[in-house]
């Protein structure tokens, strides 16, 4: 697994960012991290909302224009920035007391299909 990977994950779990997962959020809206350069280029991937259909939020991931990864880089030039490396969805009725769980669990699926893509 990529260091860029274990960094985004360990920042989204360790301050409870994985929270953000079940704010309402407009399609297309950021997620998670916050969308400044500098957090961009930190973070180097990003999760985005999508439309909510039937009770689940349609969430994915993308490579922030920012990124240094050479991986990355190589993916942006064939792909662009709003190419989804991994989408997913997400109940948004979620108990207070299980919302990790899901988390953690979408963030696997997510961590496979980033490994698989770029490496």
């Amino acid at each position: 697994m990529s260091k860029v990977w274990k960094k985004f994950e360990k920042h989204l779990f360790d301050s409870g960012n994985w929270t953000k997962l079940f704010n309402k959020h407009n399609p297309g809206q950021r997620v998670y991290p916050p969308n400044t350069k500098t957090q961009n280029a930190e973070h180097q991937v990003r999760i985005d909302a999508g439309e909510t259909v039937d009770g689940y939020k349609n969430v994915y991931l993308q490579v922030n224009s920012e990124a240094s990864n050479t991986a990355l880089k190589k993916y942006i030039s064939k792909h662009g920035t709003h190419s989804n490396v991994a989408a997913a969805k997400i109940p948004v009725d979620v108990p207070e007391d299980k919302q990790e769980e899901v988390v953690k669990e979408l963030v696997a699926d997510f961590r496979k299909k980033f490994s698989s893509k770029i490496g």
